[in-house]
């Protein structure tokens, strides 16, 4: 019973520690917080400028520059006033042409606007940072107010001589680097003496272009599933622009989205353009040798240089496209081409099951194309739709696809209500997954299923074909994301699938609302500055951040944090896989720069997280250290302690020491609590008692006697 007393006491005693250690933890988070607080990182930026010696003027708009990703202002260049700029501010959330920009930035051409700067911008109204691109203001004026002023311009020297000569130039000169402009038509136009591109990237690739001066398999896509394309069809935009100049853009009025493409169909581009061959007999040549079918047969500037120049080449105007006499009729479906038939079916989505799985198209390729294997892949597709549950859209899509693809291999690649080209699939994931649109979880499918293999399959049927640059390193970053789009843990997912397929794009998370952060440095410089204010709400990571990291820093694999493995519950915790992975970032940006607003937020976060480790001794010496270690402002060393350290490895031991300890005396205890082990242990004890004390007596007897002896 004297027992009891004594464990009472002891359990106080711990209590009144535990009591101190909670108070010491809340004192260390408060000075933890009130370096946040007064924490001012240092900052030079002035709002309103690009580097030293540009000014955006946001007072001073040019709403004739502006595009649809894009507002446009007044630049000064603060080293020469004289210089006649101005900016593309860019909307948040919208894709721009990286590439492009890269490339376009070193290059000095007299038919194209030059890229002066690029980069983000703090802007004073709204308080945002933004990516701006300054350019040098073209001269003139743009080609459509031109021809309005002067109608007599509308004529074959002016239009050879100041329009198509500088322009296949400037084309030309987009090809030598891989590009192409994308919006040539008489809007971007502008003419003093010669002719300039206005500039095209601060938006994809024909975002803005007028459908009439697209190719059909262009003007087909949604806006932002278009893709780079080549230089072959801003040669067809060319010829276009050169029928705009002869003619006025009266001439295109009963061009209507919904009939060009049929008529282009059924009539060829050639003849839908010219029916009456309304043009100077020396274009005869010009536009029959672009408005050909086939795009890798069109003129570039090979030929169009040389006929400038006066040689002719008596080009035979194309015919009609007709395969057959007998033309497909199905409802109001009317097809004398496998190419109209396809276009017909995209504009008859809910009829399409009704066509296939009625037989009569298998049986008009059978007998009018004489064509067994089409009709063998239209019979395997009219069963695979049959069997497939009419809720399923998505499976019911991709078998459309591919019905559309084998009747007409050059259209663009149609799921449901998205149409795109190949290499136009990043920028519009990206539209449909920052609009939060329905449609995104179709081209997840897509990219999940590897349906651009069938696709592929198509073209490689044409033994000369060859994909494109752009098109093969598309076929490859979607091969690499595939496992990406599977794995829903941090780092990967959607948003992964985001920054593989489009790797210049700024990060899109929340917690940088308002901020351009395009690369890692710039990451690490924003969250420092963002500890004050946001420490206590949340940590310095969300998806979209670690899967812009993880896109950084290639990392192929999900996130384990193996060193915390003998604590899952330290391992699994977002602060800690905060600094988990911005520690990889500073030592991938150099340890040289220091973050202390970041590592003091990180250490406010991560140390009441440290009451998991069960030793107090080495409990207490982790948060002093990592008290020290949040001081010095780098996030590796921080990492080091927390991460890298084998204390959850010797806690873990220590505590597996003691528990077994404890379980072996507790089942003693247990034991001991046993009345027949009582009753047992109690006689044992009498009988060793009884055995001493009749030892003793007898010693006693044996000593007394030897005395009366």
């Amino acid at each position: 019973m004297a027992a009891q007393p004594a464990k009472a006491t002891k359990s106080v005693i711990v209590d009144e520690d535990s009591e101190k250690e909670i108070q010491v933890d809340v004192q260390s988070v408060a000075k933890l917080q009130e370096f946040l607080h007064s924490y001012r990182p240092p900052s030079d930026v002035k709002r309103d400028h690009l580097g030293e010696h540009f000014r955006i003027e946001l007072n001073q708009p040019l709403a004739e520059f502006e595009s649809k990703n894009a507002r446009a202002y007044i630049a000064s260049d603060l080293t020469n006033p004289a210089r006649r700029l101005f900016a593309h501010v860019c909307l948040p959330g919208t894709a721009q042409r990286y590439r492009a920009i890269a490339e376009l930035k070193s290059l000095m051409h007299p038919g194209l606007t030059q890229i002066v700067a690029c980069g983000p911008v703090e802007l004073s109204q709204p308080l945002e940072e933004r990516l701006v691109i300054i350019y040098e203001r073209p001269d003139g004026i743009k080609l459509s107010e031109l021809l309005q002023k002067n109608p007599d311009l509308r004529n074959q020297n002016f239009l050879c001589t100041n329009i198509i000569g500088p322009l296949i130039a400037a084309i030309n000169q987009l090809g030598e680097l891989g590009l192409s402009h994308g919006s040539i038509n008489h809007n971007t136009i502008y003419i003093q003496n010669m002719a300039m591109l206005a500039p095209a990237v601060a938006e994809p690739c024909g975002y803005s272009q007028m459908y009439y001066y697209d190719t059909l398999e262009r003007m087909q896509c949604l806006p932002s599933g278009k893709g780079e394309g080549t230089t072959a069809h801003d040669y067809y935009a060319l010829a276009v622009l050169s029928l705009y100049v002869l003619h006025g853009p009266e001439y295109f009025a009963n061009f209507t989205p919904e009939r060009l493409p049929y008529r282009i169909l059924q009539e060829g581009i050639y003849n839908t353009f010219l029916p009456n061959e309304d043009a100077p007999e020396m274009f005869f040549d010009f536009f029959r040798g672009i408005f050909c079918e086939n795009s890798v047969d069109r003129w570039d500037y090979g030929y169009i240089r040389p006929w400038l120049d006066g040689k002719r080449y008596n080009v035979l105007p194309p015919p009609s496209p007709v395969e057959t006499a007998r033309p497909f009729e199905y409802a109001d479906i009317s097809a004398d081409t496998r190419r109209q038939i396809s276009y017909a079916l995209t504009k008859n989505w809910d009829k399409i099951p009704e066509v296939l799985q009625s037989g009569k198209l298998s049986h008009w390729v059978a007998i009018s194309l004489r064509n067994r294997e089409l009709t063998e892949s239209i019979a395997r597709i009219a069963n695979s739709v049959a069997e497939i549950n009419s809720k399923n859209e998505i499976q019911l899509n991709e078998q459309f696809m591919r019905a559309i693809l084998i009747l007409d291999p050059h259209a663009p690649i149609h799921l449901g209500k998205i149409t795109f080209n190949i290499d136009g699939i990043d920028t519009l994931y990206a539209e449909l997954y920052l609009s939060k649109s329905q449609e995104l979880a179709s081209i997840i499918k897509y990219i999940e299923f590897n349906m651009s293999n069938f696709w592929l399959d198509q073209q490689r049927k044409n033994p000369e074909y060859e994909p494109p640059p752009l098109y093969s390193l598309m076929l490859t970053k979607l091969d690499r994301v595939r496992a990406f789009i599977r794995n829903n843990s941090m780092g990967f997912g959607p948003e992964r699938t985001l920054y593989e397929l489009n790797p210049d794009m700024a990060c899109q998370s929340p917690l940088l609302g308002g901020s351009y952060i395009a690369t890692l440095p710039a990451l690490l410089k924003r969250l420092d500055q963002l500890a004050p204010s946001m420490s206590k709400e949340s940590d310095p990571l969300d998806r979209h951040i670690a899967a812009f990291i993880t896109s950084k820093l290639g990392i192929q694999h999900e996130l384990h944090i193996n060193e915390l493995s003998a604590n899952p519950t330290l391992a699994s915790n977002r602060s800690i896989l905060s600094l988990y992975l911005l520690s990889m970032v500073h030592d991938k940006v150099g340890v040289t720069f220091k973050y202390p607003g970041l590592t003091h937020w990180l250490g406010a976060r991560i140390l009441p997280l440290l009451e998991d480790i069960h030793s107090r001794t080495l409990r207490q010496k982790i948060k002093n250290l990592l008290m020290d270690k949040a001081r010095l402002g780098r996030l590796t060393s921080l990492a080091d302690l927390v991460i890298n350290n084998d204390y959850a490895t010797a806690d873990r031991n220590g505590f597996n020491q003691a528990w077994n300890k404890y379980h072996a005396n507790a089942i003693k205890i247990e034991q001991y609590r046993s009345e027949a082990l009582i009753d047992k242990q109690s006689m044992r004890v009498g009988f060793s008692f009884a055995k001493t004390i009749a030892y003793i007596a007898l010693l006693i007897s044996i000593i007394t006697s030897m005395r009366l002896i």
